[in-house]
């Protein structure tokens, strides 16, 4: 069998967006080939069928997900969370989005499209979403202490859920870190 001849990252980045873009029931293989200039023999050889594509996307989006996490919790905890949230409200407001180009979390919306019809992916989104809480509880019980880790991550989980789900009524930056600073407390807000 010959080796493929392109980059299966490069490839898995152009799916990730656009099945967090489109969905997973609203992307066709058709659409994968169009957008990744491949031909279809090359992405079933390379990654299986369409479920099997998807998988492969989601757990690279989680990946660089849990690295960027593991990069910010280097500031410790406290301010590594506040740096997450605040570049993810942020990025709501970097690029001229439209409603139909904003795409929220490509976990979160996995989780909501597929809990009834795709339940081996939800789950999978599921424990995805389930493995970040854990980071983040990890992280907050070294600096906060343990008695307090799994309500602190969960406090960060729904404000996560809040600012992607959110960002589709583009609300104003501003609201949304004072609305964040007066939810959670117990992070170091005054240095920010």
């Amino acid at each position: 069998m010959a080796k493929a001849q392109f980059d299966k990252d490069s490839i898995l980045d152009k799916t990730i967006i656009l099945f967090w873009q489109q969905g997973y029931h609203g992307t066709s293989m058709q659409d994968v080939t169009s957008t990744t200039g491949l031909k279809p023999g090359s992405l079933y050889n390379s990654f299986g069928n369409k479920e099997q594509l998807f998988i492969a996307s989601l757990n690279r989006y989680a990946q660089r997900s849990a690295d960027k996490m593991k990069r910010a919790m280097a500031h410790g905890a406290g301010e590594g969370i506040i740096m997450l949230l605040t570049d993810m409200v942020a990025a709501r407001g970097q690029k001229d989005y439209t409603q139909k180009e904003y795409a929220s979390c490509f976990i979160i919306k996995t989780q909501l499209e597929l809990t009834s019809t795709e339940p081996k992916l939800a789950e999978l989104a599921g424990s995805c979403l389930s493995r970040t809480k854990a980071q983040y509880k990890l992280a907050i019980a070294s600096e906060y202490g343990e008695a307090l880790s799994e309500v602190y991550a969960t406090s960060v989980m729904m404000a996560i859920f809040g600012i992607r789900v959110y960002g589709y009524q583009q609300p104003n930056e501003a609201d949304v870190l004072e609305s964040l600073r007066l939810t959670l407390p117990w992070l170091p807000w005054k240095k920010h």
